[in-house]
């Protein structure tokens, strides 16, 4: 009977050992693993996101942890070549609380510097960009265009990841000083627009007086004859072809050597106040029309008001030689 009861004893002594390990390693399973974070006090980056492992080193007890922390999304990058400061108590309350129930966190409190990464913009990819877009503008038979860049940031930051440039017009100029923008964007948008200024002289075949034409007299081959000229600092827009000038009559007096423009010529305007139009907006290598009404007479390369009866809105417009509206930036 001893026996028996030792046995019994010794049974439900071995059972209470082995539940006693149990809750210890389901204690020890639920209990908080320790993470120590240590930030780096100047941390570079490439992209837009920031993520823990880039700024900070983790120390851990399971590979999975560390992993996990290491991808998780902290904060937004600044602009390429631009620094931004982080506190990491602000870090820790919105991003790391969450996960208080599973990790015990040690971590540094101070603020800490994030630069995002850039590189230099190489010489004459600008030069390249600008040659491609002038050679793009539309021009007149026989133009000829000279430009160099006038103003332009010595460097030109770009981003470490890939990205593309755009010039596009901001000012109505197309000859002389022109005012132009230069963008860098990624796949989505736009990170930076930059100013950018050209010197753009044109040289174009025009109509010249050869002699003095007295007002009311007609334009012809005795009196008018097709020169190269630079006409860089004319306001007006010759006629593509000079030769449709000729046979009209002159509204004023003309002196010997001046460029004849339709201003000085009783011609009829390319598009009259009130008739409906073509406004031509014009985006890379796509082209869409919208219709307008004209609020103005307009000789070819005059800028006139019309109102687009798309918007309901008034634009200023540039009237082209066919009659087609170019839309003016700024208008």
């Amino acid at each position: 009977m001893m026996n028996s009861f030792r046995a019994c004893f010794l049974l439900l002594s071995g059972l209470q050992g082995a539940w006693t390990t149990a809750d210890a390693s389901v204690a020890a399973a639920a209990a908080p693993a320790q993470v120590s974070i240590r930030f780096r006090d100047q941390s570079f980056v490439e992209g837009e996101k920031i993520r823990l492992g880039d700024i900070a080193r983790i120390l851990a007890g399971g590979e999975h942890a560390v992993a996990e922390l290491e991808t998780l999304e902290v904060a937004k990058s600044a602009g390429f070549g631009l620094t931004r400061l982080l506190d990491t108590d602000v870090l820790f309350a919105r991003f790391l609380q969450p996960y208080a129930g599973r990790f015990v966190f040690d971590y540094d409190h101070k603020t800490i510097r994030i630069s995002t990464k850039a590189g230099k913009l190489p010489a004459d990819s600008l030069a390249r960009l600008v040659e491609a877009f002038v050679a793009d503008m539309p021009k007149r038979s026989g133009e000829v265009r000279h430009w160099e860049i006038a103003r332009a940031p010595a460097e030109i930051m770009v981003p470490v990841s890939p990205y593309s440039l755009e010039l596009s017009f901001s000012g109505s100029k197309r000859k002389g000083k022109v005012d132009m923008n230069l963008s860098i964007r990624n796949e989505s948008r736009i990170l930076r627009n930059i100013p950018i200024t050209i010197n753009l002289r044109v040289e174009e075949p025009v109509l010249v007086a050869k002699t003095q034409i007295e007002r009311d007299m007609p334009l012809n081959a005795d009196n008018v004859a097709v020169e190269m000229r630079e006409t860089t600092q004319m306001n007006e827009i010759a006629v593509g072809n000079p030769r449709k000038l000729i046979g009209f009559l002159a509204k004023v007096t003309i002196n010997p050597g001046r460029i004849i423009t339709p201003r000085v010529v009783a011609m009829p305007p390319a598009v009259k106040r009130g008739q409906e139009a073509k406004i031509v907006y014009r985006t890379g290598g796509v082209s869409v029309t919208a219709d307008a009404v004209c609020r103005q007479d307009g000789l070819p390369g005059q800028i006139i008001t019309a109102k687009s009866l798309v918007s309901q809105r008034l634009v200023r417009v540039r009237v082209t030689e066919d009659g087609w509206l170019e839309p003016v930036p700024g208008g």
